[in-house]
């Protein structure tokens, strides 16, 4: 019997790149595609979710319910995808993704098909319309992200209200008086644990501490929103203003507009991101940052999965990473240090 991993070996590339392609990925190039299917063919392969379920047990497939669309950063899901298919090939699996963009439909398609053996659900909601339906699959199911909703569903996400407060005391530490928290759309704080933290949990901690605090927003994340938000950007000096952001994406647009001023980060402008490690140390002043740690909540996601496949205890029902912060150049002195470069 003819395998992905036959075809695999044929084409030249890994398991979970023919699964994305005998699934209809939009990560996969088109030239790859055409080789992986010239391999298809020439092979006589064709996957046979039930047959594999029936003979073994398992299809060796686990199921990410992922959205991918044109606001979606690569800086940001990449290494969720990699660590996923990292781990699940050191088991001897692959991967098979579920545009999220499909609901709750698109999982019980695949669930019906016997194609994955298991479930990892992300872009979970404060209010997630997917619980009652995910509770009731026939497969085994961790949640990564938070829901206000009570679930008995296992979940894993990163404390991002610690992040908030971690960007707060820095900036205090580097003596500021006032934060301005720079997000993408007003509209994820009512939507996403992630954002409604940052948004909202961030400035209420940062008043409490007796600071001014301010929320902006950059929506579609393109050169206009910063520049609105940037407007004022020659009284943040004398306001003492440091500013705290949540994406790369954000963070890459805020540093080319300060430079453009003539102003360098973490010279009278104090600046702290949440961005993975490699990301802050690439711009031209490093930036102090909190990593989102993608690679590490993805990894304790897949663990939860497996040891629910396997019968055993996946630990808490929720498990809740502790993020730490990074400190670089953009925040190295205290707010005494001239503004401009």
């Amino acid at each position: 019997m003819v395998t992905a991993q036959d075809v695999a070996e044929l084409a030249g590339v890994s398991r979970a790149t023919v699964s994305y392609v005998m699934n209809g990925s939009d990560l996969i190039s088109d030239a790859t595609k055409r080789h992986v299917m010239r391999a298809v063919e020439k092979l006589g392969y064709h996957p046979n979710g039930p047959a594999r379920a029936l003979a073994g047990g398992r299809t060796g497939f686990i199921g990410v319910a992922v959205r991918i669309d044109a606001n979606t950063s690569s800086v940001e899901l990449s290494p969720h995808l990699t660590t996923i298919i990292s781990e699940t090939e050191r088991r001897g699996n692959n991967v098979l993704l579920i545009p999220g963009q499909e609901g709750l439909p698109g999982i019980r398609r695949i669930e019906k098909q016997s194609m994955v053996d298991g479930l990892l659900v992300y872009d979970i909601e404060l209010h997630e319309d997917r619980l009652a339906g995910l509770a009731k699959l026939n497969l085994p199911c961790v949640l990564v992200g938070t829901t206000q909703d009570a679930t008995a569903l296992p979940s894993v996400d990163v404390d991002y209200a610690r992040i908030g407060e971690l960007q707060v005391d820095e900036l205090l530490r580097v003596g500021c008086e006032e934060i301005l928290f720079l997000d993408s759309k007003a509209e994820d704080a009512d939507h996403f644990n992630f954002s409604r933290a940052f948004t909202i949990e961030g400035p209420a901690y940062a008043r409490s501490k007796g600071v001014k605090a301010s929320a902006s927003f950059l929506e579609g994340r393109h050169w206009k929103g910063i520049a609105e938000v940037a407007q004022d950007i020659d009284t943040w000096h004398g306001r003492k203003v440091g500013i705290a952001v949540r994406t790369p994406a954000i963070l890459d647009l805020l540093v080319a507009t300060v430079r453009a001023h003539g102003l360098v980060p973490g010279r009278g402008l104090p600046i702290v991101a949440v961005c993975p490690n490699a990301f802050a140390q690439q711009h031209p002043v490093s930036i102090t940052n909190i990593d989102p740690l993608a690679e590490q909540c993805s990894t304790v996601a897949v663990n939860k999965l497996y040891a629910l496949l396997d019968g055993k205890a996946s630990g808490p029902v929720r498990d809740v990473i502790e993020p730490e912060l990074q400190r670089r150049e953009s925040t190295a002195h205290p707010y005494t240090a001239t503004l401009r470069a």
